[in-house]
């Protein structure tokens, strides 16, 4: 069989006897029973298993053939018709199903694949899980293209031929996700073309990204038999499925079809409303378009640019959608299609909207969409429930199934209540992933729940998905693009359900583009004056009372007639303005100390304040104390500089994007005008660094430390969007985001920390696991005000796709969390993990110094700005000259010896090594009473010419440093920091700032300067231990289980020791003097080995006894922290070390030194020696500590 042999096969109605050929030719063993084994259901009328196929790796496939019955609709019964099948697959026998779903009456009929998601332990176990079957589907026959169905089966036929069929390779050929990025591949390069004719500038970007973005929906919109329908028909039925294809057809070689056709069809006919829906002969003979509001087809500023393409580029375009099927019913997690779905518009979006990553944005996979619209919807409900409804409220919104409880009438009309009444807001739209997810929990649990609530009327869907998107859906995304993607699902959203063409509802005041960060005026300012002040001089029918302007907006949704879209747009806008003037809060311009200063003396200022009231008995002013008067007068002078910024172009500027939360979204205002906030609010924040944004727009960094508690330190654009969404809740609304889990134990986050310390509810770490395709370590969080406790999950198995990891997410249960309560967090970093972990954890805390308070300096080395000119390579020393080369000129060079210093990158530090490099640094600094004194040009040219050569060949470079900041005569070659200068020449211990495992060791002399990639750490004085003991602490397997367990791992194990996670170590108020001693003296045996070139025994080599000897040093370490616990269990080792190992500092020859330690390591091998016995039984008698550290 060929391939066009097969498609031809595909695009005809369902015959399974074709099918019998196809499978067979598909499959290694294919058995078709002699007669059907029926199953009887109501959505059937006939059908049942109709053969089984074994494939080579042992499992085995059912095949069903169901004749639906006359009145089923398969789309809108997709998971009853799933269930039927899916019954069948048990993982153990049958693995699962190729189902055929047909009418005689449709032309159509789908193909299904069912099977169960499996996930797999680090043991390779089998996690069990309740997670519904996956169903993956091909829509087939004469109305479809069938291409990528016959490709990916015809890959199944050729594949058997030439080797074997697994289950795999039957997932791989129904898989949605490769579909669409070889369409957005194709999608990609059709932008690209129709940009390239264009200047690259951002309005024809936003011109040809909405061109294209018009032309898909209209593939959907054609799906749905919408597009050219006869004249001659009163109903929708018998519309063009190929339309647009067509359409573009009749007008070949026409290079103004853009202009004359397909924009005459956007503004005139689709925008436009018409006698019976006629469209213009230009657009086909006798046919019907339909009028679809909205805004989507209006013409816009862009729309006003003269550009035309070539008519190939359109057919071309036509041609690329024809090899798809749209499928206009947006898939979920557990039903796909395997087709372009609206979701793919979030895809184009995330990939094609201007710098997206740049900006912080990454699109949220599905699998975690539906999860935290679920449990958040799931939590809303209980806050408003006794605890008798709860395991009914998850079963409804989690698995679709109404239990006994809500199925009495009165309980289910309060759940649908409280359904219709949540009020939902994603702060960073996006692509509107979130509110459509929230749209399908809300709609699918309002539909599961209505028969039990004993409504005379019809469940109309369309209907109720349309009061879900007026009554509970509310978005912001300072992006248009974005606001026009979502605006576009929401409309496909209503599209799919409706039985004929209905107006699109106006979603401008829905989902709304502003920014969600700044607002002028603040949320409890008073608003009922901005009315008072419209409706002066107004007839009493033109005035405007809140909850006029409240039904202005709210019937501005449903309007078709443009003429009243137009006046009622100009109204709102008209009354807008009167917010904007009237709750002008100049406290806005003031720093906190101003506030302060003009709420203590308000009763002597002329300040338009909310803050200020009337008082009769205040002070005369003359009567104040001195220190009052220059208070007073301080604020008075601040007032006065201050009192024009409203109108200066840079706050215009950056007030420009202002999203004013109350007169946007009115619905949130009660009858006195104050804000109710929000029940939920959800999302995935931007993830962008201050750092970044500073460079960009200084001024909105400034604005946003100045307006956001968790502004503190290089703060996370993330954690003000944390903040924001706690400002706009209610009192038991609830916040739910994925984004980094960093800031709860790294220094930025003090903010944050200090803010949510009682409001953070639950935490699910995804450790390593990369969500995104970047290095973004996430975690779903809720924030809840006044929460009492904390539950915490963090991810226990190894995971490659976001299916597994939406299965481990349902696969969570309470036995899964640690219970952290709310008292116990603050503004220090947070130590979370869960199960024995969080026991050793808070033994470890009972000890109470900390690294923080040995250690009086943990710094980072050189940052000069510019390496390639002061780092040196491969360097050499002669006769006081130093020869190296340099990267920036590309040559060699040489400078005098004492204008250079020898210089640590990462990669020489390694643990227990002895330091060694040949790069130095150009250091054009002079060390002088413990400060550091950049030499003068003429110091420089006189004691070091060659070296003032060198930086006079990279003035120029060296000058034009982070945008001219370092062009200062005679400073120009400073560093462009001093960290880590005064520093170095120190004895100290270094170790690489990322590494897997503790990589310290031991800078004796002080010899050595590093790099920024590069810790030094300084002891205080008054510490008596020394730093080989210290060293071996660091590279402890207990320091690093530490790290692992409370701060964030990178990608492959490694960590990044910054001071911030390295600080809160516990540290045993007293160290015993012997102790410390042996463990200094092993840390000699290692650091003597590491450094012979020769083992010192033929039997065995150094590296086997330098690991068997930290080996030793972590069990004296346990035994520091854990001495009770293992001397109960018979397990200390301390004292029986002390009896073997002999001090080697004084031994003047290595080879005796060697000798001594060989002999130390073979005595304690012996099968009796007591070291090596307890060693063994670390983790048989200590399961709950010693165990989990060392296995960890």
């Amino acid at each position: 069989m060929t391939l066009a042999e097969l498609k031809n096969k595909l695009s005809v109605r369902f015959d399974f006897e074709i099918w019998k050929g196809i499978l067979t030719e598909m499959f290694p063993k294919v058995e078709f029973f002699t007669r059907i084994n029926r199953i009887s259901h109501d959505l059937v009328k006939s059908g049942g298993q109709a053969g089984t196929i074994r494939l080579d790796d042992g499992r085995s496939l059912a095949i069903y053939t169901f004749e639906v019955s006359d009145n089923v609709l398969i789309n809108r019964n997709r998971k009853g018709l799933r269930e039927i099948a899916a019954k069948t697959v048990d993982q153990s026998i049958i693995h699962g199903v190729l189902a055929f779903y047909y009418s005689k009456n449709v032309p159509d009929y789908r193909l299904t694949f069912i099977a169960k998601q499996t996930s797999f332990n680090e043991d390779g176990e089998l996690i069990k899980s309740e997670t519904a079957p996956k169903r993956y589907t091909f829509l087939l026959g004469e109305n479809e293209p069938c291409r990528t169905a016959a490709d990916r089966l015809y890959e199944l036929i050729s594949k058997k031929k030439s080797s074997s069929i697994y289950l795999a390779d039957v997932t791989e050929a129904f898989s949605v996700e490769r579909l669409n990025k070889e369409f957005f591949a194709g999608y990609k390069a059709q932008y690209m073309k129709f940009l390239k004719l264009l200047s690259d500038t951002k309005a024809n970007r936003d011109y040809v990204k909405k061109l294209l973005g018009r032309l898909v929906f209209l593939q959907f919109l054609q799906k749905k038999g919408w597009m050219g329908v006869p004249a001659s028909r009163s109903d929708w039925n018998e519309g063009d499925k190929n339309y647009l294809s067509h359409l573009i057809e009749r007008y070949e070689g026409n290079d103004r079809v853009l202009s004359d056709v397909l924009e005459y069809l956007f503004f005139n006919m689709l925008n436009e409303k018409r006698e019976g829906d006629i469209a213009d002969v230009r657009l086909g003979e006798d046919i019907k378009i339909p009028y679809l509001n909205g805004g989507l087809f209006e013409k816009d500023n862009v729309d006003k640019l003269d550009i035309d393409f070539p008519y190939s580029y359109f057919k071309e375009l036509m041609d690329f959608f024809a090899m798809y099927n749209f499928t206009i019913d947006e898939n979920d997690p557990d039903d796909s299609e395997v087709g372009i779905d609206p979701e793919m518009l979030g895809h184009i979006f995330e990939n094609l909207l201007e710098d997206n990553k740049d900006k912080g944005a990454f699109y949220t996979p599905k699998e975690i969409v539906q999860y935290m619209c679920r449990q958040s919807v799931i939590q809303y409900l209980k806050t408003h429930t006794d605890s008798d409804f709860h395991p009914a409220i998850e079963s409804l919104i989690s698995f679709r199934k109404v239990n006994e409880i809500f199925q009495e009438k009165e309980n289910a009309l309060k759940i649908y209540n409280l359904l219709k009444s949540i009020k939902v807001c994603d702060p960073a739209i996006g692509s509107g992933a979130f509110p459509m997810g929230i749209l399908n929990v809300l709609f699918h649990a309002r539909q599961l729940l209505y028969g039990f609530t004993r409504d005379k009327h019809t469940f109309s869907h369309a209907e109720v998905k349309r009061e879900i998107i007026q009554e509970n859906i509310f978005g912001v995304d300072i992006e248009q693009g974005a606001v026009d993607i979502a605006r576009l699902r929401f409309w496909l959203a209503l599209v799919v359900d409706e039985e004929i063409p209905q107006p699109l509802p106006n979603l401008d005041y829905k989902i709304v583009c502003g920014d969600s960060l700044l607002n002028r005026n603040s949320l409890n300012a008073p608003i009922m004056n901005v009315f008072a002040e419209y409706n002066k001089n107004k007839r009493d029918e033109d005035k405007i009372t809140l909850s006029k302007y409240q039904a202005l907006i709210r019937d501005y949704l449903n309007t078709s007639d443009h003429t009243v879209k137009d006046r009622y747009k100009t109204l709102i806008s008209e009354i807008k303005s009167y917010f904007k003037t009237e709750l002008e809060d100049k406290m806005r311009f003031y720093t906190r100390e101003e506030k302060k200063l003009i709420k203590k003396y308000f009763m002597y200022l002329d300040v338009s304040s909310n803050m200020k009231n009337l008082f009769d008995d205040r002070k005369d002013e003359k009567e104040l104390s001195s220190k009052a008067k220059k208070g007073l007068d301080k604020i008075r002078k601040a007032i006065e500089s201050k009192s024009q910024y409203a109108n200066t172009v840079k706050y215009d500027k950056l007030y420009k994007n202002a999203f004013e939360w109350r007169y946007e979204f009115p619905s949130l205002l009660d009858d006195n005008g104050d804000f109710k906030g929000f029940d939920l609010v959800i999302g995935n924040p931007p993830y962008l660094r201050i750092q970044g944004i500073r460079e960009v727009n200084p001024d909105f960094a400034d604005e946003l430390v100045e307006k956001y508690k968790s502004a503190t330190g290089s703060f996370d654009l993330y954690v003000t969007f944390v903040e924001r969404g706690l400002q706009i809740i209610n009192g038991s609304g609830i916040v739910n985001y994925i984004m980094p889990i960093k800031w709860t134990n790294s220094a930025f986050g003090k903010g944050l920390r200090e803010l949510v310390s009682n409001k953070t509810s639950q935490i699910i770490n995804f450790g390593a696991y990369q969500v995104f395709n970047a290095s973004t370590y996430t975690a779903l969080q809720w924030f809840t005000p006044n929460s009492k406790e904390l539950a915490y999950y963090e991810l226990d198995r190894n995971l490659t796709t976001n299916e597994e990891l939406g299965a481990y997410l349902n696969s969570l249960n309470d036995e899964s969390k640690a219970i952290i309560k709310s008292d116990k967090l603050n503004k220090e970093a947070w130590i979370l993990t869960v199960g024995d972990t969080v026991s050793i954890l808070n033994q470890l805390e009972l000890h109470s110094r900390r690294i923080s308070d040995v250690f009086e300096k943990i710094f980072q080395g050189l940052a000069t700005s510019k390496d390639d000119v002061y780092f040196l390579y491969e360097c050499n020393e002669k006769d006081g000259m130093v020869y190296g080369y340099s990267k920036y000129l590309e040559r060699n060079i040489c400078i005098e010896r004492g204008l250079v210093k020898p210089l640590l990158k990462g990669e020489d530090v390694h643990r227990y090594e002895h330091l060694s490099t040949d790069r130095f640094v150009v250091f054009p600094y002079k060390i002088e009473n413990g400060k550091a004194n950049l030499y003068s040009e003429k110091e420089l040219s006189e004691i070091f010419p060659d070296g003032y050569a060198y930086l006079k060949e990279c003035e120029e470079i060296l000058r034009g440093r982070e945008k001219g900041r370092f062009n200062i005569d005679g400073e120009w070659f400073q560093f462009g920091r001093k960290q880590g200068i005064l520093s170095a020449e120190f004895e100290k211990l270094v170790a690489p700032d990322i590494s897997m495992g503790g990589n310290f060791t031991y800078d004796s002399k002080g010899v050595f300067y590093q790099t920024t990639t590069v810790y030094g750490y300084l002891k205080k004085p008054e510490i008596k231990e020394g730093y080989k003991f210290w060293m071996a602490l660091f590279n402890s397997r207990l320091f690093w289980w530490y790290l692992k367990n409370t701060g964030t791992v990178l990608a492959n194990g490694f960590f990044r020791f910054k001071p911030d996670y390295v600080k809160p170590f516990p540290v045993p108020e007293t160290i015993s003097p012997f102790a410390e001693q042996l463990v200094s003296t092993l840390c000699d045996y290692i650091l003597f080995i590491k450094s012979q070139e020769t083992n010192l025994s033929d039997l065995v080599s150094n590296k086997l006894i330098s690991d068997y000897f930290e080996r030793i040093i972590d069990g004296c370490i346990y035994e520091i922290y854990f001495g009770n616990h293992m001397k109960e269990l018979n397990i200390n080792i301390i004292d029986a070390v002390v009896e073997l190992i002999q001090s080697i500092g004084d031994i003047p020859s290595d080879k005796e030194k060697g000798k001594v330690i060989l002999d130390t390591f073979m005595r304690i091998k012996k099968t009796d020696n007591e070291v090596r016995n307890r060693l063994e039984l670390f983790t048989l008698r200590s399961s709950k500590v010693l165990k989990v550290i060392i296995e960890d």
